[in-house]
Order: C-alpha cells, then structure tokens, then sequence
C-alpha cells in the first residue's frame, strides 16, 4: 500500500472515530436515564427512547441483563477500539533484529574457534 493512500485510510479512520465519539456524548447529555432494579439496585445508562410517556425519576421500559450490559460499557468498546487502532498504527514492528543475531553468531563462531564443546 503506497503512502499516500495509508494517509487518507488513517484520516477517514480518525474522522469516523471523532464522530462516533461525539454521537455517543450527544446519547449520553440527551438520553441518559435511571433504571431501578427489582432488587433495589439503581442502573444509569443512555440509550434513544420514547421519553412522551415516561415522567417520573425511574424509567418503566425494561431491559435485559445483557442490554444494560451492553449499555453500561458501550463507552469502554470505543476506547478498546481506538487503543487497537492506535497500537496497530503508531507501534512498528522491529526489523533489524534478523541482521544482529548473525553478526553475534559469527562473531561467537570466530572467537572460540578450535574448542570442543563443553561436556553435559
């Protein structure tokens, strides 16, 4: 892949992450309700909902465990996938390390040339 063509893949990537950031804040201040469990447990998290019907401090739609999971730690799976994207973009794998450890073995080789291995 040319450079130049890294480059724009990079931007549109840095885009798309900086709009996805800014909708989930806009979710969160326009959206953000409390759940009161059976158990007494109170559950904050945002989500696009019908809020006509709903006044009162506890929101009456009812979720899964899995959907308040997923609720709870959408904000964690966008911080996981800039951390990829970063690693993955900014950390270079080693390349000179295939040209050391011939020189280090010939030099091992010249050093200690004419002696017997040592006996196990």
């Amino acid at each position: 892949m040319r450079t130049t063509d890294r480059v724009l893949i990079n931007k549109i990537i840095i885009y798309f992450m900086i709009v996805i950031m800014g909708m989930l804040i806009e979710n969160t201040a326009v959206f953000l309700h409390v759940h009161k469990l059976d158990d007494g447990t109170i559950i904050q998290h945002a989500h696009p909902y019908n809020k006509t019907n709903d006044s009162g401090p506890y929101k009456s739609h009812h979720h899964t465990n899995t959907a308040f999971l997923f609720f709870q730690n959408l904000g964690l799976l966008f911080l996981v996938a800039f951390l990829t994207y970063a690693l993955i973009v900014f950390v270079k794998p080693v390349k000179y390390l295939y040209r050391i450890i011939p020189k280090n073995i010939s030099a091992y080789i010249i050093t200690y040339k004419g002696r017997a291995p040592p006996v196990l």
